[in-house]
């Protein structure tokens, strides 16, 4: 899948709906889902003078340097980064080697109960995610919304034809 993600609205709304019902499972102050260049694809909660975009873009850096480190560690990736404060905590996971689920909580939860909580949300997302690029991949293989009259024919093919024109 190329880098680029088009979303749309009924997708946008079922990741929104897996974001809300989190929330409410696990009482977490923030939840929210971004690519791992930091690029906001959803949230919910307290986000009142909270800078979001900064916050994910410094989450997906933490949670490629910990990808980075499973590497060197053993081989294996990290998919899970914690970091735990005394007014609020972080809980990441990684979504189909692409995506960040990020958990923002406070006191009025368990570590244990997001962890839980997210791996239910880590599987729902993972599905709403394989399904935008099945559609994505199908979008490819059209011409114009259309099926291409020529699927057999490729751009090396046209370019053989017309390249020195």
């Amino acid at each position: 899948m190329d880098q680029s993600l088009l979303l749309y609205e009924n997708d946008y709304k079922s990741i929104k709906t897996v974001l809300n019902e989190l929330k409410e499972a696990c009482r977490a102050r923030l939840i929210f889902m971004a690519d791992q260049s930091g690029q906001v694809i959803s949230s919910v909660g307290e986000i009142t003078n909270l800078d979001l975009p900064t916050l994910t873009s410094l989450t997906a850096g933490a949670f490629a340097a910990n990808l980075r480190v499973g590497e060197i560690l053993g081989g294996e990736k990290f998919i899970t980064l914690t970091s735990e404060g005394g007014m609020a905590s972080l809980q990441l996971s990684l979504v189909r080697d692409r995506f960040i689920l990020g958990v923002v909580f406070d006191t009025r939860t368990t570590l244990g109960l997001i962890r839980l909580k997210m791996t239910k949300a880590v599987k729902q997302l993972e599905e709403i995610f394989d399904g935008i690029i099945d559609k994505i991949e199908k979008e490819k293989q059209t011409f114009g919304g259309m099926e291409s009259p020529f699927p057999e024919i490729t751009e090396e093919d046209i370019d053989k034809l017309f390249g020195d024109l």
